[in-house]
């Protein structure tokens, strides 16, 4: 083997530029001859450096020692370019020294090695969701070349088996994933770059790639697609954006050290989204349902079922406007009245669900156009007794403290000051400090004493009640039939935090606005997936959650082992090692072949 100088022009531009092939000379009838193995781009070595880093490589793949000391770039080089034109051979596009057809090999056992490992279960698992609901296709119907959808496949399925970044999904494909050869996806065609103008790309054509996955979900499931689940989320940054989108606001995760995004999600009955929409980290909860619900009902494949749906929503949306919006649009709405009720209507309580945090029980009260449903849940009672009991503890120590200051030297005693700290706990333990009447002493604008008492202690048990009112103009389901539907909300929520925690939503390492979407909606597309996923494992009584079922499918892996023969030529067979017990309890509920991939071997 040796490494060849080419020189070549770009035909447009004129410009003249070098890059280097691997190429091997072999004997034929008419006289000696060569073949390129394998091209290696621009190399900045010596001449002298390209014979070594060529010996080299020739040594690698035929399993011996270097004859002579070498760098450790060379080193590194030789092993890389080695290890690809190992797997073109495996792949059958190169020639193979000839040797016997036999099933028997003599070989050395010590010269046996392996390398080249890389995972292949979950990869196996993802493909197939991917090709279960035609996403090629999709893209390609969407305007996507077949280099855009290849780097597609790398996004989306690798942000459902290693959810990071994008440069982390890069470095993970190169070096540590067999999606490659699961998905026939040329390596070399895939750089960080290019994975990034693919994502812009999928944000540009978000509109028909959701609508196709829904389309084909619902022919695919036979979702019935009655009900509307509505919530948001939002997600920080890591950096500093400077997209319009990133907003300081109230961050779900309690950063507020940093600039949020708000992602909005709708959902059906089955946990399947049906759009989603990203809006800045301050919006409004109740001011984005209309756009929403706009962008839902404009494009007749994501539109839900003939039949009038019900929209299910959480008391922060539920304004009357909104519930206007939601009946001038034909539907129905489910959600708890953002009017708190401390008493009961006057009717026999009926019980709705008998579970292991107790019994919810359910008075109904109706009109011509909505019935409400006054609940209490002794589950939800004991949660918000014990939020209030934290609250009130807290609260009543920072004032202590602050008490405490006035009479300690180089303590805050200015009377405006301490009024502002006041206002800054009021607001921190805003659920519990209206409750409470706060009095302090003034001296020469000096605060000289602080004290409080709870002064409305049946208001503040009669908030931490565990009761709540629902809401809703369906006025033709019963009382359990309303409060099941309503608890259906508990499958966004549990969506969202499959997204933020199986599939890594958050943080976001992105600045500007494209690539903050491009991110959110690769999410939700590998979302898709897990969905499909998820619903066949299900159906076979398999309830792990997706990072249970990802940690144990990595145990499967697929290797090439190398060893000597009698012959002194060198043996590389790629091969998935064997299935374990839980890896077979998988594959059979999706119909996959417990041993992903042949098995291939090469003799050089």
């Amino acid at each position: 083997m040796f490494i060849r100088r080419v020189r070549k022009k770009t035909p447009k531009t004129g410009t003249t530029y070098f890059y280097h092939q691997l190429v091997e000379s072999y004997r034929t009838p008419k006289g000696p001859r060569q073949r390129t193995l394998l091209n290696l781009g621009k190399l900045d070595f010596e001449p002298k450096d390209l014979k070594g880093l060529a010996n080299r490589i020739e040594e690698i793949l035929c399993g011996q020692c270097p004859a002579f000391p070498c760098s450790r770039q060379i080193e590194q080089m030789a092993r890389h370019f080695a290890s690809l034109l190992r797997k073109k051979r495996l792949q059958g596009s190169l020639p193979q020294p000839q040797a016997p057809k036999q099933t028997w090999q003599t070989v050395d056992p010590e010269s046996l090695k392996s390398e080249d490992v890389r995972t292949v279960g979950a990869e196996t698992v993802g493909a197939w969701a991917y090709e279960k609901l035609q996403m090629t296709r999709i893209l390609r119907n969407s305007g996507f070349n077949e280099a855009d959808i290849e780097r597609a496949k790398v996004l989306i399925v690798g942000k459902l088996i290693h959810p990071a970044s994008e440069r982390e999904t890069f470095q993970w494909f190169q070096q540590r994933s067999a999606l490659d050869e699961v998905m026939g996806i040329e390596a070399k065609h895939v750089s960080l770059s290019s994975l990034y103008r693919t994502c812009d790309r999928l944000v540009a054509q978000k509109e028909a790639v959701e609508q196709s996955l829904v389309e084909k979900e619902r022919d695919l499931f036979g979702l019935g697609e009655k009900i509307i689940l509505y919530d948001l989320t939002n997600t920080c940054f890591e950096g500093n954006p400077s997209a319009q989108e990133t907003q300081r606001g109230a961050s779900r995760e309690k950063r507020s050290d940093r600039p949020l995004v708000t992602l909005a999600m709708v959902l059906d009955e089955d946990g399947f989204p049906k759009t989603s929409k990203v809006f800045p980290g301050n919006v409004s909860e109740p001011g984005t349902l209309e756009a929403i619900l706009g962008e839902l009902l404009l494009y007749r494949p994501r539109q839900p079922c003939p039949t009038r749906p019900t929209v299910v929503i959480d008391t922060g949306i539920a304004t009357e406007a909104n519930l206007q919006t939601i009946r001038t649009k034909g539907l129905d709405y489910v959600c708890v009245d953002r009017r708190r009720v401390h008493e009961a209507s006057e009717g026999n309580p009926t019980v709705v669900h008998d579970g292991p945090s107790g019994v919810v029980k359910a008075i109904r009260s109706a009109d011509s156009s909505e019935v409400f449903l006054y609940c209490e849940s002794p589950g939800l009672y004991q949660k918000e007794k014990s939020v209030k009991n934290r609250f009130r503890m807290r609260f009543e120590q920072d004032l202590q403290r602050l008490a405490d200051s006035l009479e300690k030297k180089g303590g805050i005693k200015k009377y405006e000051k301490v009024l502002e700290r006041i206002g800054r706990l009021k607001e921190k333990y805003r659920l519990v400090a209206r409750f409470y009447e706060i009095r302090v002493e003034e001296k020469d604008g000096k605060a000289v004493g602080l004290s409080w008492e709870l002064k409305d202690e049946q208001g503040l048990e009669q908030r931490f009640s565990g009761r709540y009112r629902l809401r809703s103009s369906r006025t033709d389901l019963s009382d359990r039939e309303l409060w099941d539907l309503y608890n259906m909300l508990t499958q966004e929520e549990t969506s969202f935090r499959s997204l933020k925690n199986e599939l890594s939503l958050r943080p976001i390492h992105h600045r500007v606005s494209h690539r903050i979407q491009g991110h959110l909606f690769v999410t939700v597309l590998a979302y898709h997936l897990l969905c499909v996923i998820q619903r066949a494992l299900h159906a076979a009584d398999i309830h792990h959650p997706w990072t249970t079922l990802r940690r144990h499918l990595s145990g499967q892996v697929r290797v090439t082992t190398s060893m000597v023969n009698d012959n002194g030529l060198v043996i590389h067979i790629r091969h998935t090692s064997e299935p374990e017990p839980v890896h077979l309890e998988i594959y059979n509920a999706l119909g996959l072949q417990p041993r992903p991939l042949k098995r291939l071997m090469a003799i050089e």
